[in-house]
């Protein structure tokens, strides 16, 4: 009796252990989901370059629907080409104009993603090129709230907002450390919790299937100055860009935040 426990034990230990070990080692493929991210060459965008402090390139482009207008600097998600959004979706929205570069290793551009990268040449992105508006989607909600935090940006756009991918990997791990496991952790809430005069749109999605509804909660309770916040209805975390009338809700969202 006393060894089938005791081989209980050890296989529940190893599973454990097994389990901790897939996290730990899978983590900069969950996080950066970007295996399956296609190289797009921009057909209405223009495609441009950045050139970080430590020499890496950084594939991009500029969508100009106009001259004298605001300047929304965007980054994507986990698993998206921001050029995608730039030629598909900021083309549509004329009275603003965008910029986007892909995060390190997505697209065309050089270089190994982890958070303290991202993070770096995001802000050194943002003091280039001063946007009136910084935004982001899923992942890239966490790079616009660091950008704005780090450089006391004014106006905050955020599409499908998570809080941290440290709660969202705890609501999904429930029984793993976590915590001690996960290295790209980009705790967006503490970040928030430090915009005090930025003012902030969100817009949400009704069938929301990646952030846990904790986390939602949890990263708008973070906003202290929401001046604006819509849920697109019949749409889920994935879908969203391919809404009919997304380029709509989106300018909506922007002219809110350009009037506050």
């Amino acid at each position: 009796m006393k060894t089938m426990v005791f081989k209980m034990l050890f296989l529940i230990l190893a599973l454990y252990i097994g389990a901790s070990y897939y996290l730990y080692s899978t983590q900069e493929d969950k996080v950066f989901n970007r295996k399956n991210v296609q190289k797009v060459e921009p057909k209405v965008a223009k495609k441009i370059e950045f050139k970080t402090s430590d020499g890496t390139i950084l594939e991009g482009a500029l969508v100009k629907n106009g001259t004298n207008l605001p300047l929304v600097l965007y980054f994507g998600g986990n698993g998206s080409n921001v050029i995608n959004f730039l030629d598909n979706t900021a083309v549509k929205i004329k009275d603003f104009n965008f910029i986007g570069f892909n995060y390190p290793d997505y697209g065309n551009s050089q270089g190994k993603p982890t958070q303290d990268v991202v993070l770096k040449y995001a802000n050194e992105i943002y003091k280039k090129y001063n946007p009136d508006i910084v935004a982001g989607r899923s992942l890239g909600t966490a790079v616009a709230i660091n950008v704005a935090y780090k450089n006391r940006a004014k106006k905050l756009l955020l599409i499908t907002p998570i809080d941290s991918i440290l709660n969202i990997a705890k609501a999904k791990y429930p029984f793993l450390p976590v915590s001690l496991l996960l290295k790209e952790k980009f705790q967006a809430d503490i970040w928030a919790k430090e915009l005090k005069d930025t003012k902030v749109a969100v817009i949400l999605v009704e069938n929301e299937n990646i952030v846990p509804k904790k986390s939602i909660e949890n990263i708008l309770s973070s906003l202290k100055n929401i001046v604006y916040k819509t849920t697109i209805k019949d749409t889920n975390h994935m879908n969203i860009y391919s809404k009919e009338n997304i380029a709509d809700e989106l300018e909506k969202a922007l002219k809110a935040l350009k009037w506050s």
